[in-house]
Order: C-alpha cells, then sequence, then structure tokens
C-alpha cells in the first residue's frame, strides 16, 4: 500500500468518528429534535464523504497502477551500451523522468564544456565568428588537445583530413606562438573549402594556412575500395609532424579514413603525432586498430572526448 493510499484511508476514520459523534453531541443539547439534525448532517456529510473516497480511491489506484509501471520500465529496459574508452552512458529512461544523477551528469557535462572554451579561448586568439562547436565541426576538446600538441612539438608540417574551424584555430595557434609550421587541409568538397578560405581571410590568417582541393577517388591501396582524397594532394607534403584525421565523411563508405597512415606513411617526421576524432564511431575505431600494425614504432592512447579521439605518437 503506498504512503498516498494509507493517507486516505486514515482521513476516512478520522471523518466517520467526525460523523457518528455529530448526533451524539446534537442530542445532548437540544434533546430529540438536537438528535434528527444530527442524524440528518450526518447523513449528508456521509454521501459527500463517501463520494470523495470513492473517487481518491481511484485516483490513488491510478497512481500506483502507473508506479508499478514505471518501475517495471525502468527495470527491464534495455542496457546502456559501452562506447570506447569504456566510459557507460547514461541509462534510457521512460520520457519525462529526471533522476538526480541525470542532473549531476548534465552539470558536470555543461561545466565541461565551458572549461573546454574557456580554454580554447586562452590559447588561441578567436576574435571573429567562428561555427558552433561539437555540431558537425570539431568539438572544442578536441581543439584544445589539437592545439596543445600543436603548441608542444612545433611540427614543421601539418596535415589535416577535412577542413574547418580546426584549420583555423591551428593558424590562429601558429601566429600567436610564433611557430613556423606549413598547415594543409584536404578537403574534397568545392563548396566547403571555400567557405573556409573565407574563414581563414575573416581571421586573418588566410596566409598561414592552405585549404587545399583534394576530390574523393579511388587509391592506390589494393586492400581498400572507398574513395579517398586525390593522392595527388600529397605530392608535396614531406616531414609531418602533426596529422589530424577528421575526414572524409563517414557516409563515404567503410573505413573512410584509413588511407590517411598508409599513403603519409613516408612523409612522417621522425618526431609525429596523430590525432584521430569521432572514435566513438564503431567504424573509425577499427581504422585506429588497423593502423597499429602499420605503426608499431607508436604508442596508441584512448582520448575521453565529447565524440572519442585517439592519439598515436612517435617521439
Amino acid at each position: 500500500m503506498s504512503a498516498m493510499s494509507a493517507r486516505v484511508r486514515l482521513a476516512a476514520a478520522v471523518l466517520a468518528i467526525v460523523v457518528l459523534a455529530v448526533p451524539i453531541v446534537f442530542g445532548l443539547v437540544d434533546g430529540t429534535t438536537g438528535t434528527l439534525v444530527g442524524l440528518t448532517f450526518s447523513g449528508l456529510a456521509v454521501l459527500v464523504v463517501g463520494c470523495a473516497y470513492v473517487v481518491l480511491r481511484l485516483l490513488v489506484r491510478r497512481i500506483d497502477q502507473a508506479e508499478r509501471r514505471l518501475r517495471k520500465e525502468v527495470r527491464t529496459g534495455p542496457r546502456a551500451q559501452l562506447p570506447m574508452g569504456g566510459r557507460q552512458s547514461a541509462p534510457q529512461l521512460p520520457k519525462g523522468l529526471v533522476t538526480p544523477a541525470h542532473l549531476r551528469a548534465e552539470r558536470d557535462h555543461i561545466a565541461k564544456r565551458v572549461q573546454d572554451i574557456t580554454n580554447l579561448f586562452e590559447m588561441v586568439p578567436i576574435r571573429a565568428g567562428i561555427p558552433p562547436l561539437g555540431l558537425w565541426t570539431a568539438s572544442a576538446d578536441l581543439l584544445v588537445e589539437l592545439v596543445d600538441r600543436f603548441v608542444e612539438t612545433r611540427p614543421t608540417t601539418v596535415v589535416e583530413g577535412g577542413s574547418g574551424v580546426s584549420t583555423v584555430v591551428l593558424a590562429l595557434a601558429a601566429r600567436e606562438h610564433g611557430i613556423p609550421t606549413r598547415i594543409v587541409a584536404l578537403e574534397h568538397d568545392p563548396v566547403w573549402a571555400e567557405s573556409t578560405r573565407r574563414l581563414l581571410e575573416r581571421h586573418g590568417v588566410a596566409d598561414l594556412a592552405e585549404v587545399r582541393l583534394a576530390p574523393l577517388g579511388a587509391t592506390s591501396l589494393v586492400d581498400h575500395a572507398t574513395p579517398w582524397y586525390d593522392e595527388a594532394a600529397l605530392g608535396d607534403l614531406h616531414d609531418v609532424g602533426l596529422v589530424l584525421v577528421d575526414g572524409p565523411p563517414e557516409g563515404t563508405g567503410p573505413s573512410a579514413r584509413y588511407p590517411m597512415v598508409p599513403l603519409l606513411h613516408d612523409r612522417l617526421a621522425r618526431r609525429c603525432t596523430i590525432l584521430v576524432d569521432d572514435t566513438n564511431r564503431p567504424g573509425d575505431a577499427g581504422v585506429v586498430d588497423r593502423w597499429r600494425t602499420l605503426l608499431p614504432e607508436f604508442d596508441v592512447a584512448t582520448l575521453h572526448l565529447d565524440k572519442g579521439a585517439a592519439v598515436l605518437t612517435r617521439s
């Protein structure tokens, strides 16, 4: 029996005692007439209280049924899947149910994002508009990781798979920290390439990064059928010390980002860092696993970022 049901029964008992006491009290005050008046009053009261009791009982029964159904749904609902990195996502509860644990998780997630964005703006002077971070663009925590490793290693050449906010942030970091580097972003979409170039110009760093148009096409890899950036775009690249793997898009095909390492392998610097985004997706996590055999001298680590990430380093 629920607490609400118990309270309803207690109230009914109290009212019953009052109803029975009224005729007695009226009888003591005014004899037979008082007793009749008291009985009439009690009869009306019983009728009203009885109707109210029936309504309340029906309401309590509905609430009890809803609570039992909700507990069953939570208990038997599907278990949350574990993303790469081993962190368990929040359980999927019935719509509208908010628990203190969910509120704390949301609070911590918001606090982390605020800190990531604050760190990013402290590391690079972003003084013009940029697209929203973390939607179709790189997340703030990935950009912080990218800039941090860029400033630490000061690579001669940087290569990006895909272009966008990351290209701008790298160029701003190069100017801010006085790093003489060459930044080349491979981009298959002419419209997006032009958009990134305009973004570089708006931030005054168009001379510090190149967005290189490289249409998707067949590669020279015999074990890879998914199109990748035109290999001709790699022709003049050498001593590559930092690689950001954030393209081509997942919809290109299976293991779309795999060719970056085998095709760039001979162009990598002795000290090199490869940062891979989106490893929460099984396809991109699988690409990193395939690279392990190609890069036995690299250390591989998982980064617990919003979209999942991995970093391969050779010191």
